[in-house]
């Protein structure tokens, strides 16, 4: 059986600390992992304005990968999610940790504490991602992504994703697996919040806009 995570310590960013209020209504459990996901998405690539202070797993680089999530089918349904993650040195092999998450789900919540220790909270949200615009806000913090100038026409999705990518956390590393199609652009971001603010900053980056499916393992 996977390992399985306590929702009370996952660790992470102050931004995606759960108060008692949001912690004591979790579900006890959650559908173990693999979460076959359909979703679309927005995922951005920067540079980190400084050094992040939560390089406990690993060497940082000075990089940073943001997305806004809405999974439109999953195992606990529908929910929307951002997410900001550090990118780490293994090898050639570059890897994602996540400090921040946040969803509009309990049972989101707590399925990602449980099964992958992703630091995940609660927020509210307004997307519109196949336009590349999305708001979240929750205790503390804010993020919101406009659109840029389009790198391609909007529409159908041209380029098709398959290759797999990993993310490494308190409970080890996972795979998740896209089949999705994607379209560049590039997005406008604002971010507020005291760790990530100074970690992000605002600015504008190269993104995709993404739609398909997710396959997201087990650690191990």
């Amino acid at each position: 059986m996977p390992p399985t995570a306590d929702p009370a310590t996952v660790p992470g960013l102050p931004e995606s600390a759960l108060s008692p209020d949001h912690l004591a209504p979790l579900p006890r459990g959650a559908p173990p992992a693999p979460w076959v996901c359909r979703a679309r998405a927005v995922f951005w690539l920067q540079r980190s304005h400084r050094r992040p202070p939560f390089d406990w797993l690993g060497s940082p680089m000075p990089f940073a990968l943001g997305g806004f999530v809405d999974y439109l089918d999953t195992p606990v349904g529908r929910y929307r999610e951002v997410f900001a993650g550090n990118l780490l040195r293994d090898g050639v092999r570059p890897l994602v940790q996540i400090p921040f998450m946040a969803v509009d789900s309990p049972a989101s919540v707590a399925g990602g504490r449980l099964n992958w220790a992703l630091p995940k909270t609660m927020a509210t949200f307004d997307v519109d991602l196949p336009n590349a615009t999305g708001e979240a806000e929750g205790d503390g913090w804010a993020i919101s992504i406009r659109p840029g100038r389009t790198g391609a026409p909007s529409g159908r999705l041209p380029f098709p994703l398959r290759r797999p990518f990993a993310v490494i956390g308190p409970l080890g590393t996972y795979v998740t697996r896209p089949r999705l199609h994607v379209r560049p652009v590039l997005v406008r971001t604002r971010v507020e919040g005291e760790t990530l603010s100074g970690w992000l900053g605002s600015g504008t980056h190269p993104a995709v806009v993404m739609d398909g499916e997710l396959t997201v393992g087990a650690p191990g």
